[in-house]
């Protein structure tokens, strides 16, 4: 059984335990759950689980503050007046190769600020994306392999 269900079934039992299955109790039972599993590992160090979902809040994190500067950055460029953006179309050379990699990837860059994931190359392993506010190629890479694709891929791989 997979430790993600072990951790479900242990947040089920605490909300039970409490006489409550209320969306809270489900919450905090599967935090301690989370604990519990942490620690049930016979390797050392933290155990694969615990990391996995530490990447997934990471991932979440970037991506709703990737939403939410955007947001701010597309306000700011409508109500000031003048033309401010400069756009520019790049080619990003991947690491993703999986479909399910790649179309994550195009999302989540589609959801940073001024920039929209355009197409895939035949072979799969360019993304072109349309950049409404451009920074330099060197900076759109490593910005986009830092703070997207590699958080993304530690997460699926």
């Amino acid at each position: 059984m997979s430790t993600f269900l072990w951790n479900v079934i242990l947040a089920f039992l605490w909300a039970a335990m409490l006489d409550e299955i209320t969306p809270t109790n489900l919450a905090i039972g599967f935090g301690v759950g989370l604990l519990l599993l942490g620690f049930a590992t016979t390797q050392p160090g933290a155990s694969p689980y615990a990391l996995k979902l530490l990447y997934v809040g990471r991932l979440l994190a970037l991506v709703l503050w990737n939403v939410l500067s955007a947001n701010w950055r597309l306000a700011h460029e409508i109500l000031t007046p003048g033309v401010n953006n400069q756009p520019s179309i790049y080619a990003y050379e991947m690491e993703a190769r999986t479909d399910m990699e790649i179309t994550l990837l195009t999302l989540i860059v589609s959801f940073a600020p001024g920039t929209l994931g355009l197409d895939v190359s035949r072979d799969r392993r360019v993304l072109y994306v349309h950049v409404m506010f451009t920074t330099t190629r060197e900076q759109f890479i490593q910005n986009t392999r830092e703070h997207m694709e590699r958080p993304l891929l530690e997460v699926l791989r």
